[in-house]
Protein backbone atom coordinates (compact mmCIF):
# COMPACT_ATOMS: atom_id res chain seq x y z
CA UNK A 1 0.00 0.00 0.00
CA UNK A 2 1.19 3.21 -0.94
CA UNK A 3 1.85 5.74 1.83
CA UNK A 4 3.05 9.36 3.11
CA UNK A 5 6.93 9.75 3.12
CA UNK A 6 8.74 10.76 6.30
CA UNK A 7 10.31 13.53 4.31
CA UNK A 8 11.36 14.46 7.51
CA UNK A 9 14.46 12.45 7.62
CA UNK A 10 15.27 13.50 3.78
CA UNK A 11 17.89 14.10 3.28
CA UNK A 12 18.81 10.24 3.83
CA UNK A 13 22.19 10.36 4.32
CA UNK A 14 25.90 12.61 4.18
CA UNK A 15 26.40 15.77 6.70
CA UNK A 16 22.96 17.47 5.51
CA UNK A 17 21.30 14.57 7.04
CA UNK A 18 22.92 14.57 10.10
CA UNK A 19 22.19 18.47 9.96
CA UNK A 20 18.81 18.36 9.78
CA UNK A 21 18.28 15.09 11.93
CA UNK A 22 20.24 17.15 15.20
CA UNK A 23 17.80 19.93 14.52
CA UNK A 24 15.00 18.48 14.84
CA UNK A 25 16.11 16.48 17.70
CA UNK A 26 16.65 20.20 19.10
CA UNK A 27 13.41 20.93 17.60
CA UNK A 28 11.49 18.14 19.98
CA UNK A 29 13.37 19.30 23.13
CA UNK A 30 12.53 22.75 22.78
CA UNK A 31 8.94 22.33 22.13
CA UNK A 32 9.13 19.24 25.23
CA UNK A 33 10.25 23.25 27.17
CA UNK A 34 6.93 24.71 25.99
CA UNK A 35 4.77 21.38 26.80
CA UNK A 36 6.10 21.48 30.27
CA UNK A 37 5.40 25.38 30.77
CA UNK A 38 1.78 24.63 29.13
CA UNK A 39 1.11 21.96 31.73
CA UNK A 40 2.71 24.16 34.80
CA UNK A 41 0.03 26.67 34.50
CA UNK A 42 1.75 29.15 31.95
CA UNK A 43 -0.34 29.18 29.04
CA UNK A 44 -4.38 28.34 29.11
CA UNK A 45 -5.76 25.74 26.26
CA UNK A 46 -9.49 26.19 25.14
CA UNK A 47 -10.34 23.31 22.88
CA UNK A 48 -13.42 22.89 20.64
CA UNK A 49 -13.58 18.98 21.11
CA UNK A 50 -16.93 17.07 19.64
CA UNK A 51 -20.00 18.66 21.29
CA UNK A 52 -17.86 20.25 24.03
CA UNK A 53 -15.31 23.52 24.89
CA UNK A 54 -12.82 22.14 27.09
CA UNK A 55 -11.16 24.35 29.09
CA UNK A 56 -7.54 23.58 30.70
CA UNK A 57 -4.92 25.50 32.42
CA UNK A 58 -1.85 23.69 34.41
CA UNK A 59 -3.54 20.61 35.98
CA UNK A 60 -7.30 22.34 35.83
CA UNK A 61 -9.57 21.01 33.45
CA UNK A 62 -13.62 22.13 33.04
CA UNK A 63 -15.55 21.02 30.00
CA UNK A 64 -18.72 22.88 28.88
CA UNK A 65 -21.16 21.50 25.91
CA UNK A 66 -21.86 23.92 23.11
CA UNK A 67 -23.86 21.73 20.88
CA UNK A 68 -27.24 21.07 22.55
CA UNK A 69 -29.32 18.55 21.84
CA UNK A 70 -31.49 20.59 19.16
CA UNK A 71 -28.44 19.97 17.22
CA UNK A 72 -28.43 16.33 17.27
CA UNK A 73 -32.33 15.83 17.21
CA UNK A 74 -32.41 17.78 14.14
CA UNK A 75 -29.38 15.96 12.37
CA UNK A 76 -30.95 12.88 13.28
CA UNK A 77 -34.36 13.95 11.49
CA UNK A 78 -32.87 15.04 8.29
CA UNK A 79 -31.48 11.68 7.63
CA UNK A 80 -34.74 10.48 7.43
CA UNK A 81 -35.83 11.72 4.06
CA UNK A 82 -32.06 11.13 3.06
CA UNK A 83 -33.06 6.94 3.67
CA UNK A 84 -35.36 7.87 0.86
CA UNK A 85 -32.13 7.45 -1.89
CA UNK A 86 -31.03 4.01 -0.19
CA UNK A 87 -35.08 2.13 0.55
CA UNK A 88 -35.65 -0.83 -1.32
CA UNK A 89 -39.03 -0.48 0.53
CA UNK A 90 -41.03 2.66 1.77
CA UNK A 91 -43.44 0.91 3.44
CA UNK A 92 -40.18 0.35 6.30
CA UNK A 93 -39.82 3.65 6.35
CA UNK A 94 -43.54 4.62 6.06
CA UNK A 95 -44.36 2.49 8.86
CA UNK A 96 -41.66 4.18 11.15
CA UNK A 97 -42.75 7.93 10.60
CA UNK A 98 -46.58 6.79 11.55
CA UNK A 99 -45.66 5.28 14.65
CA UNK A 100 -42.96 7.84 15.99
CA UNK A 101 -43.90 11.24 14.36
CA UNK A 102 -46.07 12.44 17.34
CA UNK A 103 -43.00 12.11 19.32
CA UNK A 104 -40.96 14.85 17.70
CA UNK A 105 -40.97 17.81 19.52
CA UNK A 106 -39.92 20.44 17.30
CA UNK A 107 -42.23 21.62 14.99
CA UNK A 108 -39.73 21.40 12.08
CA UNK A 109 -39.02 17.85 12.75
CA UNK A 110 -42.46 17.39 12.95
CA UNK A 111 -42.91 18.96 9.21
CA UNK A 112 -40.13 17.15 8.20
CA UNK A 113 -41.77 13.65 8.90
CA UNK A 114 -44.85 14.75 7.58
CA UNK A 115 -43.27 15.40 3.98
CA UNK A 116 -41.43 12.33 3.65
CA UNK A 117 -44.37 10.18 4.97
CA UNK A 118 -46.32 12.00 2.37
CA UNK A 119 -43.87 11.15 -0.79
CA UNK A 120 -43.40 7.71 1.03
CA UNK A 121 -47.29 7.38 0.11
CA UNK A 122 -47.69 9.19 -3.19
CA UNK A 123 -44.15 8.44 -4.46
CA UNK A 124 -43.91 10.06 -7.97
CA UNK A 125 -41.71 7.41 -8.96
CA UNK A 126 -39.27 4.75 -8.02
CA UNK A 127 -36.30 5.48 -9.33
CA UNK A 128 -33.49 6.87 -7.37
CA UNK A 129 -32.57 9.89 -9.58
CA UNK A 130 -36.59 11.13 -9.15
CA UNK A 131 -35.91 11.99 -5.51
CA UNK A 132 -34.42 15.17 -6.46
CA UNK A 133 -38.29 16.58 -6.81
CA UNK A 134 -37.92 16.66 -3.49
CA UNK A 135 -35.68 19.23 -2.87
CA UNK A 136 -37.80 22.23 -3.16
CA UNK A 137 -39.96 21.18 -0.42
CA UNK A 138 -37.03 19.77 1.73
CA UNK A 139 -35.09 23.02 1.19
CA UNK A 140 -36.99 26.06 3.50
CA UNK A 141 -37.24 23.00 6.10
CA UNK A 142 -33.83 22.14 6.12
CA UNK A 143 -32.80 26.50 5.98
CA UNK A 144 -34.92 26.22 9.15
CA UNK A 145 -33.30 23.72 11.05
CA UNK A 146 -29.76 24.86 9.91
CA UNK A 147 -30.98 28.35 11.21
CA UNK A 148 -32.16 26.69 14.51
CA UNK A 149 -29.09 25.22 15.11
CA UNK A 150 -26.61 27.59 14.32
CA UNK A 151 -28.35 30.70 16.54
CA UNK A 152 -27.97 28.17 19.39
CA UNK A 153 -24.16 27.01 19.00
CA UNK A 154 -23.17 30.75 18.44
CA UNK A 155 -24.96 32.00 21.71
CA UNK A 156 -23.95 28.65 23.97
CA UNK A 157 -20.15 29.37 22.39
CA UNK A 158 -19.94 32.57 23.03
CA UNK A 159 -21.49 32.00 26.42
CA UNK A 160 -18.83 29.77 27.13
CA UNK A 161 -15.90 31.81 26.24
CA UNK A 162 -17.13 34.91 27.99
CA UNK A 163 -17.09 32.69 31.23
CA UNK A 164 -13.68 31.31 30.43
CA UNK A 165 -12.44 34.53 30.09
CA UNK A 166 -14.14 36.05 32.98
CA UNK A 167 -12.65 33.31 35.13
CA UNK A 168 -9.41 32.73 33.92
CA UNK A 169 -5.74 33.94 35.72
CA UNK A 170 -4.00 34.49 32.49
CA UNK A 171 -4.50 37.11 29.63
CA UNK A 172 -5.77 36.26 26.14
CA UNK A 173 -2.39 36.94 24.76
CA UNK A 174 -1.48 33.64 26.80
CA UNK A 175 -4.42 31.57 25.63
CA UNK A 176 -4.25 29.18 22.58
CA UNK A 177 -8.19 28.08 21.15
CA UNK A 178 -7.50 24.83 19.28
CA UNK A 179 -10.88 23.68 16.98
CA UNK A 180 -10.92 19.61 16.30
CA UNK A 181 -12.13 18.66 12.53
CA UNK A 182 -13.98 15.50 13.99
CA UNK A 183 -15.70 13.84 11.24
CA UNK A 184 -17.72 16.32 10.01
CA UNK A 185 -16.76 19.86 8.35
CA UNK A 186 -19.30 21.81 10.42
CA UNK A 187 -16.83 21.56 13.45
CA UNK A 188 -13.98 23.44 11.57
CA UNK A 189 -16.14 25.87 9.91
CA UNK A 190 -18.72 26.92 12.17
CA UNK A 191 -16.28 26.16 15.24
CA UNK A 192 -13.23 28.30 13.90
CA UNK A 193 -15.88 31.07 12.92
CA UNK A 194 -17.06 31.79 16.15
CA UNK A 195 -14.17 31.65 17.66
CA UNK A 196 -12.12 34.11 14.94
CA UNK A 197 -14.97 36.38 15.57
CA UNK A 198 -15.20 36.36 19.76
CA UNK A 199 -10.98 36.61 19.59
CA UNK A 200 -11.57 39.84 17.65
CA UNK A 201 -13.70 41.04 19.82
CA UNK A 202 -11.64 41.40 22.61
CA UNK A 203 -10.17 44.90 22.95
CA UNK A 204 -7.49 44.06 25.28
CA UNK A 205 -6.23 41.13 23.46
CA UNK A 206 -3.45 41.82 20.96
CA UNK A 207 -1.65 39.11 18.57
CA UNK A 208 -2.44 37.80 15.41
CA UNK A 209 -5.80 35.50 15.54
CA UNK A 210 -4.11 32.85 13.16
CA UNK A 211 -1.49 32.29 16.41
CA UNK A 212 -4.30 31.84 19.17
CA UNK A 213 -6.80 30.42 17.01
CA UNK A 214 -5.95 26.81 15.48
CA UNK A 215 -6.75 24.22 13.82
CA UNK A 216 -6.60 20.81 14.41
CA UNK A 217 -7.26 18.16 11.71
CA UNK A 218 -8.05 14.36 13.27
CA UNK A 219 -7.18 15.68 16.95
CA UNK A 220 -8.31 13.24 19.31
CA UNK A 221 -7.57 14.41 22.81
CA UNK A 222 -5.60 17.19 24.84
CA UNK A 223 -2.36 15.84 23.85
CA UNK A 224 -3.40 16.81 20.49
CA UNK A 225 -3.71 20.11 20.91
CA UNK A 226 -0.78 20.46 23.57
CA UNK A 227 1.66 19.55 20.22
CA UNK A 228 -0.48 21.87 18.15
CA UNK A 229 0.37 24.83 20.96
CA UNK A 230 3.70 23.52 21.33
CA UNK A 231 4.48 23.80 17.74
CA UNK A 232 2.73 27.17 17.17
CA UNK A 233 5.28 28.52 19.93
CA UNK A 234 8.80 26.81 18.64
CA UNK A 235 7.92 28.25 15.13
CA UNK A 236 6.92 31.70 16.89
CA UNK A 237 10.38 31.78 18.43
CA UNK A 238 12.45 30.64 15.18
CA UNK A 239 10.59 32.79 12.91
CA UNK A 240 10.75 35.90 15.47
CA UNK A 241 14.81 35.42 15.72
CA UNK A 242 15.77 34.29 11.80
CA UNK A 243 13.09 35.70 9.64
CA UNK A 244 12.44 38.80 11.64
CA UNK A 245 8.64 38.30 11.33
CA UNK A 246 7.15 36.91 14.43
CA UNK A 247 3.94 34.69 12.41
CA UNK A 248 6.07 34.03 9.32
CA UNK A 249 6.11 30.31 10.21
CA UNK A 250 2.17 30.48 10.42
CA UNK A 251 2.59 29.42 6.87
CA UNK A 252 5.22 27.38 4.41
CA UNK A 253 8.27 29.73 4.00
CA UNK A 254 8.39 28.90 0.54
CA UNK A 255 4.84 30.61 0.16
CA UNK A 256 6.04 33.35 0.73
CA UNK A 257 8.22 33.68 -2.62
CA UNK A 258 5.92 30.79 -4.44
CA UNK A 259 3.18 33.94 -5.57
CA UNK A 260 5.72 35.92 -7.12
CA UNK A 261 6.85 33.36 -9.14
CA UNK A 262 3.23 31.93 -9.92
CA UNK A 263 2.67 35.10 -11.13
CA UNK A 264 5.46 35.18 -13.43
CA UNK A 265 5.14 31.56 -14.88
CA UNK A 266 1.12 32.60 -15.96
CA UNK A 267 1.72 36.47 -16.49
CA UNK A 268 -1.96 37.90 -16.19
CA UNK A 269 -2.88 39.67 -19.77
CA UNK A 270 -3.26 43.01 -19.78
Amino acid sequence: MTSLKDTQQLPSQGTLHHVNLTFHERYAKRKHVFREQILGGEYQLVIRMDDRIIAQCGKEVDEHEVVGPHYHDIKAAAHLPLLLMYADNYGEILDFIRAHKDEAHMSVIRELFCVVEEWAVNPQHNEFIDLTTLKSTLAPLFARAMDTVAKEEIEKTVAVLNKINSQASLPLDKTFFIIFGSHQARYKQLGKMIIKKWFTQQTECYGKVEHHVRYCEGGKNIDDALDIVCTALADNELAHVFLGEQFALNQDVVTQTAERHLSQFWPTDD
